[in-house]
């Protein structure tokens, strides 16, 4: 299950993180410390339009994690809808079955 993260997704300035090509490639490590240190990601353009992203690995996994809860909860809510849901009561008394099991 992915670990969930309550911590805000950051966007990009488009003051500051908005950055052509030709500027990002001659100076990729500065930008990628700046992504690693302020979590913002960079949009970079190419030919005036954006055409990529520059993340740090740390909010990629981030939101990767988020996306993949939701999409559980989402299945979730939908097997539960169709009456494919375990009662509760069950679910406890097989966990107790368990415990109990593993308790001799």
């Amino acid at each position: 299950m992915p670990k969930v993260i309550d911590a805000p997704i950051r966007h990009c300035r488009p003051s500051e993180d908005v950055v052509p090509f030709s500027e990002c490639r001659n100076n990729l490590s500065t930008y990628i410390g700046r992504v690693r240190k302020t979590h913002r990601p960079v949009l970079i353009t190419q030919n005036g339009r954006a055409a990529s992203y520059l993340v740090d690995c740390e909010s990629l996994d981030t939101l990767l994690d988020q996306i993949e809860l939701s999409r559980d909860i989402d299945i979730s809510r939908r097997e539960f809808a169709e009456g494919k849901g375990i009662p509760s009561d069950e679910v406890f008394r097989e966990m107790d079955e368990l415990i109990k099991g593993w308790a001799q």
